[in-house]
């Protein structure tokens, strides 16, 4: 295990600059939600910090935004996000040295999403509590239950993966408790999470061998919890963009391939859009997957979405481009858009 000079965690070795938006009356009372991001996912960002805005009208919030880079747009948008629902947005440009020795699973993801794993020590002196929500997500109701939920005495508090993920993780990982959880939404007791050290041990993992994870930080953050932690309701991590769950979502979380920014085939993808209409930010207006053949079966669901809002004629369309591209698929093709 890696360890660290006393001096290795002040915040000076982390934060290279703090951008201050506050455009709240007051932060008394405010809910504190986190995000951790690239430059080309703020906008994505901002999609989940609307739907948190307009489900919580009559609450205030102070977003804590870290990223490893920034372009002036996005900050000028992020500013013109605050400005307009009058919230309080902290934008921190992280040193990403510290952060060099973490491995990284996939070549095409970033050690930002490590970030997470330093953030309570930047904002420990604001809140006692913050929740933490990947990009990807989508808020569909309040947060005031979930804000003020007993996590009784855990750190964090988080929902349990998939099973077949449980299964296959916990016992790559070899963690005792076989559980796993998934850390793009959590609720963090920043005080007790100082208390457990969790972000020193959690450093602690840097320099190990990549084959020793299947993931990047949600591994090391399963390794450091181990079990020990209070479980969320699923409805508060809903995998898959909130499609299927019988229970209400009150968070939507496009966790697997597929994403709402580049297709629409379910209701909570016609929500996201119409977030993302709202925010800022430029508004994607495609609908339909890239026609690929690994995306046979998505035509299959946008199909059958727009069957039952009536379009037929779109239904067809979709029955269609599914069986064309299932058959290149299955015959190990590709086709072009």
């Amino acid at each position: 295990m890696k360890t660290f000079a006393a001096d290795f965690f002040n915040i000076e070795n982390f934060i290279k600059e703090r951008i201050d938006f506050n455009y709240s009356t007051t932060d008394e009372g405010a809910y504190h939600i986190a995000y951790n991001v690239n430059d080309g996912f703020i906008h994505i960002m901002g999609v989940s910090i609307v739907s948190v805005l307009e489900n919580n009208k009559s609450q205030n919030f102070v977003f804590h935004i870290f990223v490893d880079s920034y372009s002036q747009k996005n900050i000028e948008r992020i500013e013109s996000m605050a400005k307009q629902w009058q919230c309080h947005c902290i934008v921190y440009l992280l040193h990403m040295e510290p952060f060099n020795d973490f491995h990284i699973k996939v070549e095409r993801f970033s050690r930002i999403t490590y970030a997470r794993i330093y953030m309570p020590k930047v904002i420990h002196n604001l809140t006692d509590r913050v929740i933490y929500l990947d990009a990807d997500t989508m808020v569909c109701d309040s947060l005031h239950e979930l804000w003020n939920m007993d996590l009784q005495g855990y750190a964090i508090g988080a929902v349990s993966d998939v099973p077949e993920t449980v299964d296959f993780r916990s016992k790559y990982l070899k963690l005792k408790s076989g559980k796993y959880f998934n850390d793009g939404v959590m609720v963090i007791n920043v005080r007790q999470w100082e208390e457990n050290s969790i972000t020193e041990r959690a450093f602690s993992y840097q320099n190990e061998p990549r084959s020793r994870f299947k993931g990047q930080d949600q591994d090391i953050m399963n390794l450091v919890v181990d079990g020990d932690l209070y479980f969320l309701p699923v409805t508060y991590n809903a995998y898959g963009g909130g499609y299927g769950y019988e229970e209400k979502v009150y968070i939507a979380h496009w966790s697997g391939r597929r994403k709402p920014w580049q297709m629409v085939i379910t209701d909570f993808d016609e929500k996201w859009r119409h977030y993302n209409a709202l925010a800022p930010w430029d508004t994607i207006i495609n609908i339909l997957p890239e026609r690929k053949p690994e995306n046979y079966h998505d035509f299959k669901e946008w199909g059958h979405h727009n069957k039952s809002k009536g379009n037929y004629v779109k239904y067809l369309e979709g029955i269609f481009w599914y069986s064309v591209l299932r058959v290149f698929y299955k015959l190990g093709g590709k086709k072009k858009n």
